[in-house]
């Protein structure tokens, strides 16, 4: 083999781990955000059934901090994909105070239930995969 053929393999394998690298640290970062959404979601679902309803501080607190771990997230997702794409759950965070003024339980499990909906959904479309590297 010659020394230009050594250095296209060597170029190849340099970049190939650099996409298996930029691929990790995609699906770590996508993994952590959403599963940090999750459990808020599992933390306000236990805070209404421990306090009976959803006009109370410990949910109020909840949905505080969910809204502030998206919000501090979003942007980094917002790498991986389009921010139209993901804005949804922000939405259904404002929704969520909103009912919480409106003491609209009904209407607040509904849409908390489209937050964790969203949450897989992003999970499936934002996932490293070939793909994404193409």
């Amino acid at each position: 083999m010659t020394k230009f053929m050594w250095f296209q393999l060597v170029s190849i394998l340099i970049l190939l781990a650099v996409l298996i690298a930029v691929c990790v640290v995609e699906d770590d970062l996508v993994s952590s955000s959403l599963s940090l959404v999750d459990d808020y979601c599992y933390e306000i679902e236990v805070a209404i059934e421990e306090n009976d309803g959803i006009k109370n501080s410990d949910v109020c607190t909840l949905v505080d901090n969910l809204e502030y771990s998206w919000f501090a997230n979003e942007w980094k997702l917002c790498y991986v994909v389009n921010h139209k794409s993901i804005q949804e759950i922000g939405v259904e965070i404002s929704r969520l105070k909103s009912y919480i003024e409106e003491g609209d339980e009904k209407e607040f499990r509904a849409s908390l239930e489209l937050i964790k909906l969203y949450r897989e959904q992003y999970e499936h479309f934002m996932g490293a995969s070939l793909h994404n590297i193409l």
